[in-house]
């Protein structure tokens, strides 16, 4: 069996990728694929996992575990998401920079020792992730990631080196948050690992959230009239409604940081790309991109 952990970002799809997975749930089990609700599994994998701090589990716990989280022990693939399984939003960032905890990924795999682990995540440019992270906190937690936060230590590179590092047999797939829009399909097939010739519900579900109504209408008006249209055009019509029916809100991000300027931004910005460069390179990586 292949367990697959989606493990956020924070402030990236914010659940909406298991939901629109969710959708899918009678059609995706019916392949062998088990999506339980969240409910069934993230406060009993947190409890588990932190009993054993990075043992490995006995057969009884791991049986125990597939038994509480699916009703099928003969599935081919379990998918299990929650933003928090590396750690909670307020230490999330920290002096130490981006997930200094992500090596306790290798505790997630350590509860299905039997079985093959996978994992699952969406990066995203910490001259937005970040001030989009410290919004979420209180007063007190805000205050403390900022007196923590050390500028040079944001790299995503490094996170995925300790996951890989901690977790030498497992995949990892990753992509840019700000490519969703252009890729949620491919994200959800390679959450799924469903039949890429069969279309699910939902893969429109991050436009939605930023036409408007009447640009998301229009969308897929025209989809649905061009059945036949290639990848790159399909892409290439997304990139043109996005551009006249955005809702500004929902696309503009007005970065409001302490001693933050449009070099800082920028700065992060041109880091951000290189690092993502190198994270393609790593081996065992999936990079996902339009």
């Amino acid at each position: 069996m292949e367990i697959l952990f989606h493990l956020g970002a924070h402030c990236t799809d914010d659940g909406l990728l298991i939901r629109s997975i969710l959708r899918n749930r009678a059609q995706l089990a019916s392949d062998g694929i088990i999506v339980p609700g969240p409910g069934r599994y993230r406060e009993l994998l947190g409890s588990v996992s932190t009993t054993l701090r990075g043992d490995t589990a006995t057969d009884d716990t791991e049986a125990m575990l597939i038994e509480a989280i699916s009703d099928d022990d003969t599935a081919a693939r379990i998918v299990l998401s929650n933003e928090n399984f590396l750690c909670r939003d307020k230490v999330a960032v920290g002096a130490d920079g981006l997930y200094p905890k992500a090596e306790k990924s290798a505790w997630l795999r350590r509860c299905f020792p039997s079985h093959e682990v996978h994992f699952a995540l969406g990066l995203r440019n910490p001259a937005t992730f970040v001030p989009a992270l410290l919004s979420t906190l209180s007063s007190e937690d805000r205050e403390g990631c900022l007196q923590l936060l050390d500028l040079d230590q944001l790299s995503w590179a490094d996170v995925i080196a300790e996951i890989l590092e901690a977790n030498p047999e497992a995949t990892l797939t990753l992509w840019a948050h700000e490519d969703t829009p252009f890729i949620w399909s491919e994200i959800m097939q390679e959450m799924t690992g469903h039949d890429p010739y069969v279309t699910l519900d939902g893969a429109h579900d991050m436009l939605a959230q930023i036409l408007s109504t009447d640009g998301m209408t229009r969308l897929q008006s025209f989809l649905e009239s061009h059945p036949d249209i290639t990848e790159a055009r399909r892409r290439k019509a997304i990139s043109a409604f996005l551009e006249a029916h955005a809702v500004p809100d929902e696309i503009e991000e007005e970065i409001d940081m302490p001693g933050w300027t449009l070099d800082t931004i920028a700065d992060l910005t041109a880091a951000y790309d290189i690092e993502i460069e190198r994270i393609k390179a790593m081996p065992r990586v999936i990079w996902l991109e339009p």
